[in-house]
């Protein structure tokens, strides 16, 4: 099973009443098979395509179409456009508290915060299908209250939805730091 990503993946999902306002991924490869870097996910409601800005264009495409396009958060959203060179101004993950803010080269400006930790815990998924790639996932997931984004300078108006089951916090403002990716290679 080869290790193919190793970093942080904080993202979320700002509601308003009941239909997502906007979406925010944050990836920090600090180790992949396609080099490190970095790379935004980003959409808002009315846009017509998931924007992808990153200073690497294909470790961001490689990102975006292995792992973020089969997340079920971006179920139901528009399809994840081509990568747009950014400039990275500001970029910050820590267990409690993620804050970035890129220019991309067409002008999209994205602003984003993900903080206010309730629960911090292991995560772990097996045989998790990717199109149709099984995959090992293993992090640390800090579920958070709070979440701002900002794109092109206007606000998006909404908040993560925070609750709970069985003792244990959930929040679709979520920073996952030291995220493992492994390939499921079946035996030969």
């Amino acid at each position: 099973m080869p290790v193919e990503f190793i970093g942080a993946n904080p993202s979320a999902t700002l509601m308003r009443a009941d239909s997502r306002a906007g979406f925010v991924s944050l990836w920090e490869a600090e180790w992949s098979v396609e080099g490190s870097g970095l790379a935004i996910l980003v959409w808002v409601d009315g846009d017509d395509v998931v924007r992808l800005l990153t200073p690497d264009a294909p470790l961001g495409a490689w990102l975006s179409s292995t792992f973020s396009r089969w997340f079920p958060e971006l179920d139901g959203l528009p399809e994840i456009g081509e990568p747009v060179d950014c400039d990275v101004v500001e970029w910050h993950i820590g267990s409690d508290h993620a804050r970035v803010k890129v220019v991309g080269a067409d002008g999209t400006r994205v602003v984003a915060t993900i903080s206010r930790p309730v629960e911090t815990r292991p995560g772990e998924a097996s045989a998790w299908q990717l199109g149709g790639v099984p995959w090992t996932l293993t992090n640390l997931l800090t579920f958070c209250t709070d979440a701002t984004l900002e794109v092109d300078g206007a606000r998006v108006l909404g908040r993560p939805e925070v609750g709970g089951t069985d003792g244990r916090a959930h929040s679709s403002a979520v920073i996952a730091t030291h995220e493992t990716w492994t390939r499921q290679v079946p035996p030969a």
